[in-house]
């Protein structure tokens, strides 16, 4: 029965193996490369300019003039998370923490003023350079039937030195 039996010919041999299995496996492993890059770059932080740019119009961001590419790809990286806490106060003050800045109090029903108008409270030294983005901040995220003011808080150190002064007058005439 083994006469039979078609013989398969056998074209490859050892080295011709050898030499297929290294050109698929430089083909692959180019092709894992382009994979591996892509996913790099929807990482907004390594993200090329270009790329950045079409993740930052899928999530609705706009680039302002001047903006720092870190704090463009920043809002980029953060814009599903700032568009979930979009519209509470809570939310609005850790949007603007996200984007680095600081103390941020956000105020509603404020005495003296329209019962619509919230209180964006800062420290001046970190909205001084960043009014735009303040703004669009708030265009972006804020509520819609509310009107947004700012408040500049301004830290002062101050010295107070206590002690005791005497002052004694003689007046002889």
């Amino acid at each position: 029965m083994s006469d039979l039996t078609p013989q398969l010919p056998i074209w490859l041999t050892e080295k011709n193996v050898t030499a297929l299995a290294k050109v698929a496996q430089s083909y692959w492993q180019e092709i894992e490369s382009y994979l591996f890059w892509w996913l790099e770059q929807q990482h907004s932080e390594n993200a090329q300019t270009a790329i950045l740019d079409l993740l930052a119009w899928e999530r609705g961001i706009n680039r302002l003039p001047d903006e720092a590419l870190e704090l463009y790809g920043l809002r980029v990286k953060h814009a599903f998370a700032n568009a979930t806490d979009a519209g509470s106060n809570l939310g609005m003050e850790q949007i603007f923490k996200r984007l680095g800045f600081g103390f941020i109090q956000v105020n509603e029903r404020v005495p003296g003023f329209d019962w619509d108008m919230v209180e964006i409270a800062m420290l001046e030294d970190e909205f001084s350079g960043k009014e735009q983005l303040v703004s669009e901040i708030i265009k972006q995220y804020g509520r819609t039937c509310r009107r947004y003011y700012l408040t500049a808080l301004t830290a002062v150190t101050t010295t107070n030195a206590s002690g005791l002064i005497e002052f004694d007058k003689e007046v002889i005439g």
